[in-house]
């Protein structure tokens, strides 16, 4: 595999990482046969926070994870020079939040993104943005939550700079499909090998910390760089985050299960670093470690990652730009969040056999509509041809009037996007799908129905796109990079 190379650079900036994930996988491979485990979760330290009553040991529970950009462990003028100071830098602000569901009978996760611009009202505080409660306290974001949200927290993980990198750097680093060369000032990432080909590359912590953190990312495609996903910046470091989230937790699983060693020493390097509640126990380490154990990154079904639906709120000079809820879909997101009954609910609505789906490409990505097309065809949906249509940022489903309860079924496969617009030229199918470029996979919701025996689809695969000669970047006006494959890694 080849190592991806980039200039040592200062790195600033903030972060958010899926540590939760992690963690469960380096577990497992140390419980059961490291007697230390115990003194090894002694050893986090710990936050003072009135969370949620705890649930029990085989029951659903909130976790909060927040990523913070505090640089109070910089001690050494190296680590001053690689993350700044405390004073230089204004204290801590966080830039993701995260809330992960997990249900250990059911051994499933179910992790919900807020984006740091979501117009909130905390208590005491009134109209903010919900970063804003995490400059006061953790204690502020968990009362936030419970108040404008009404979902419960029952515990908190928080995790900085020096973590990240250390979990990234004790794993030898982690591999990435990177589909285009790729460049952001701001951040520090600037992936532009000389001989560069798509493929999988290794990120050692600095790299991976950058890459996560990319909000003005520009990609080199037909021809010349592009800034990519500017539309929402934020939301799509979202999903560059939850993407490294499967990497890193996939491969913390696989490393500790081959080597209880490895496993033990990610575990030592990086747990008197992180920060927990302070009523976190081992029972509840357990119930991360069976809702994660099966989590498979070429598997989307196995770790649902989802962003709270949000669309662009008015500007204000106190504020400036905020996002706010986007009903009803942001409703369907928190009542998960709500939800502690262990297992999930029965499907409701039309099932997919009876509704045919019409696929059109908007993203931009060679073949997507035929792909997406076959993995619904696998869900069970009845095929009605695909088609191509002009860029498109945000996935849309269309439907005809009285054919929304469709809409909905379909949307709910779409991996938590989807905007529903009802559209009268919507003739030779029930709903026509038109792939944005946030479009990810096709996702089976948690209450889907097993679909029954289909026939194999037919799409053809999507071909490879050319690739520009060695030394040489890609010719203007040639093919573009091919989608991102996550399965190459």
């Amino acid at each position: 595999m080849r190592a991806l190379r980039i200039p040592a650079r200062v790195v600033l900036g903030r972060f958010a990482v899926a540590l939760a994930v992690t963690l469960p996988m380096v577990l497992v491979g140390i419980v059961g046969v490291n007697v230390l485990i115990d003194q090894k979760i002694a050893s986090i330290p710990r936050v003072k926070l009135k969370t949620a009553q705890d649930t029990n040991p085989g029951g659903p529970a909130n976790f909060l994870l927040i990523g913070s950009d505090s640089r109070a462990f910089v001690q050494t003028p190296d680590q001053a020079q690689a993350f700044g100071s405390q004073a230089t830098n204004g204290g801590q602000h966080s830039d993701t939040l995260m809330v992960i569901h997990v249900d250990p009978a059911q051994q499933t996760g179910y992790l919900v993104s807020f984006p740091r611009d979501l117009e909130v009202d905390i208590p005491g505080m009134g109209k903010q943005k919900i970063n804003a409660a995490y400059d006061v306290s953790p204690q502020k974001v968990i009362d936030t939550l419970a108040q404008d949200f009404n979902v419960p927290i029952q515990h908190y993980f928080e995790v900085d700079f020096q973590s990240f990198q250390g979990i990234v750097d004790a794993m030898g680093g982690v591999q990435i499909y990177i589909p285009a060369p790729a460049r952001d000032a701001e951040s520090g990432f600037n992936f532009v090998p000389f001989n560069f080909h798509p493929g999988c590359f290794l990120l050692n912590g600095a790299q991976a910390l950058a890459y996560a953190r990319s909000r003005t990312l520009e990609e080199y495609i037909d021809g010349r760089w592009q800034v990519t996903g500017q539309d929402a910046p934020d939301l799509h470091r979202i999903e560059r985050q939850q993407t490294f989230l499967r990497r890193l937790g996939a491969q913390a699983f696989k490393q500790s299960v081959n080597d209880p060693l490895a496993a033990n020493h990610i575990v030592d390097k990086t747990f008197p670093k992180l920060k927990a509640d302070n009523s976190l126990s081992r029972d509840d380490i357990n119930k991360l470690i069976r809702s994660f154990r099966k989590v498979d990154p070429n598997d989307p079904n196995s770790l649902q990652t989802v962003t709270l639906p949000t669309v662009v709120g008015p500007t204000t000079p106190s504020l400036g730009s905020v996002l706010q809820l986007k009903e009803p879909d942001a409703e369907l997101v928190l009542a998960r969040l709500r939800d502690f009954n262990s297992g999930p609910p029965k499907q409701q609505g039309p099932k997919p056999a009876q509704i045919r789906v019409h696929v059109f490409n908007g993203s931009a990505s060679n073949g997507a509509a035929s792909t997406a097309s076959a993995d619904l065809q696998k869900q069970g949906f009845v095929t009605a041809g695909v088609g191509n249509h002009p860029r498109l940022a945000a996935t849309e489903v269309h439907y005809r009037r009285g054919s929304q309860d469709k809409a909905k079924v379909v949307a709910s496969y779409l991996g938590g996007v989807g905007k529903l617009v009802e559209d009268k030229s919507v003739v030779d199918a029930d709903v026509n799908v038109v792939l944005g470029t946030n479009f990810k996979a096709v996702v089976a919701p948690p209450n889907a129905t097993a679909p029954a025996a289909s026939t194999p689809s037919t799409a053809p695969a999507s071909a490879p796109a050319s690739t520009a000669a060695p030394g040489k970047a890609p010719a203007k006006g040639g093919a573009q990079a091919p989608p991102a494959d996550p399965t190459q890694c």
